[in-house]
């Protein structure tokens, strides 16, 4: 099943109009948005980690 995006998926934000352009997460849940499909990211920080929403299309696999 290469190149599908699902939980569990080490993925990189690659989107132009995406303001977490560049960050690298796991892929927590892909959900129904307003705009189509997304994914809830979670993301490795020095003291926390933390989550954020990115549709599906700006993602690229790891």
């Amino acid at each position: 099943m290469g190149g599908v995006i699902m939980t569990g998926v080490s993925v990189r934000v690659t989107g132009m109009s995406s303001t977490e352009r560049g960050s690298e997460g796991v892929v927590k849940a892909v959900r129904q948005g307003w705009t189509g499909k997304e994914a809830v990211i979670v993301a490795p920080g020095p003291l926390r980690s933390r989550e954020f929403t990115v549709p599906l299309v700006d993602l690229s696999m790891k």
